[in-house]
């Protein structure tokens, strides 16, 4: 018997070994990226989104013993993505009233503790070292297709419109080799995919306000994309209606542009540079005399402020310097994919107990779709969406919780009095 020849065997280990090691670094790393190539974006049919909606995290902004709390997280259950609710401190007066900074004119209660929650989650963010995040407040409705269909498409319209960096170098890290699923996050520093209306300048009871300028989105970076889970034009909000008839949009489509006028913060991402900024300058927990009394408002000046922004905001975080004249590159998905349920607002709420003038209660868009929301027992601008209860399930219930995420969340059956959303 022939003993072994073991100077040949050993190189045969050696390849092998390095084999499954490169073949386990590409299939770990694929998880969440895929290498990008323009051909990607020409398939009809988009994959779906990843557990976190290609973003980092998924974080809500929500505090502890909400009301609104519950339905949120079932809602999330269903549609089969992941959450993370950061813990907020208990705020005392003293934090109120230091936040305030002795202003008053125009100051409620409810939205600076709504401006705190929403700082929290952006603390929250930076300590996790985590790229992108998804920031969502806990009031918030949305299509049962999110994740499926909504997500992918506007993913796939931000690639277009900020094509990743590529690298021929195969062996390169991660962010040089692998997509970023929203585009180059060096391109862009915070995207609206949840908001009242950017209806291109300000709006009023009486609807959209129409000055001098035509509205167009020609002088705008803008990309318009078919998506089937849209509501027919009649079903969109009024103020909806008249800009896509305006702007001549066509029916079942959304557009991805540079933001002009977003209203509210319902759901937003941020990159790390941009939560950085806005904790430092942007939108500080501190107000200023004539600036901004709301969080979202404070939100709307630093869009306004990077209107004609290109560059990438420095590495803040790495070197600290002040850029009081920077604001943010935000892009607007027109229109939404979040809008907030029905009814009252938290800040309201909280403004009547401190009795405060709360004005008309209702917003200009609130106050014109409220009629609609009610005759199509659905939130604003969403074809299949939870506020009606339909996908509700019992605490523990786990066989119905699986069936709706196979068959409305999966398969986007809209399971509401016999319609069918496939």
């Amino acid at each position: 018997m022939l003993a072994p020849n073991r100077k040949r065997s050993l190189p045969l280990l050696v390849g092998l070994v390095l084999t499954l090691l490169f073949c386990f670094h590409y299939r770990n790393t694929d998880r969440i990226h895929i290498p990008w190539t323009p051909s990607i974006e020409s398939q009809q049919t988009k994959l779906p989104a990843n557990r976190t909606l290609g973003f980092g995290a998924v974080i809500a902004v929500s505090k502890e013993g909400s009301n609104r709390r519950h339905p949120f997280l079932q809602q999330a259950n269903v549609t089969d993505f992941d959450l993370t609710i950061p813990k907020q401190p208990q705020w005392t007066e003293s934090d109120v009233q230091r936040f305030r900074n002795g202003q008053e004119d125009g100051v409620q209660h409810g939205s600076i503790l709504a401006w705190m929650g929403h700082l929290n989650a952006l603390r929250w963010f930076l300590d996790s070292g985590l790229e992108t995040a998804l920031i969502l407040e806990d009031d918030l409705d949305w299509d049962i297709r999110l994740r499926s269909i909504q997500i992918p498409l506007a993913a796939s319209a931000a690639r277009i419109l900020m094509p990743p960096k590529r690298s021929l170098d195969p062996l390169a890290k991660l962010p040089q080799t692998r997509t970023q699923y929203w585009g180059n996050h060096g391109a862009w520093d915070l995207l609206y995919l949840g908001h009242c209306g950017d209806y291109l300048d300000r709006v009023t009871y009486k609807g959209l306000v129409f000055d001098s300028k035509p509205f167009t989105l020609n002088d705008l970076p803008h990309l318009t994309y078919h998506d089937p889970t849209m509501p027919s034009r009649s079903e969109l909000h009024p103020f909806t209606q008249d800009l896509f008839s305006i702007l001549n949009i066509p029916e079942h489509a959304r557009t991805l542009h540079r933001s002009k006028f977003p209203l509210c913060s319902f759901a937003y991402a941020v990159t790390r540079p941009a939560a950085e900024l806005l904790l430092a300058a942007l939108a500080p927990p501190k107000l200023k005399p004539n600036g901004p009394r709301a969080f979202d408002v404070a939100l709307l000046h630093a869009c306004i402020k990077g209107a004609r922004e290109t560059n990438p905001i420095p590495m803040l975080w790495a070197n600290p310097p002040s850029h009081p004249d920077r604001g943010l590159r935000c892009w607007t998905l027109n229109s939404e994919l979040f809008h907030h349920v029905p009814g009252e607002s938290e800040i309201a709420k909280i403004g009547k107990d401190h009795g405060e003038d709360i004005g008309q209660g209702l917003s200009p868009v609130d106050w014109a779709g409220q009629a609609q929301t009610i005759r199509r027992n659905e939130t604003t601008n969403i074809s299949c969406g939870f506020w009606s209860g339909a996908f509700a399930f019992k605490d523990g219930d786990v066989d119905r919780l699986e069936f709706l995420r196979e068959q409305v969340g999966r398969e986007g059956k809209c399971l509401k009095g016999g319609t069918d959303a496939v």
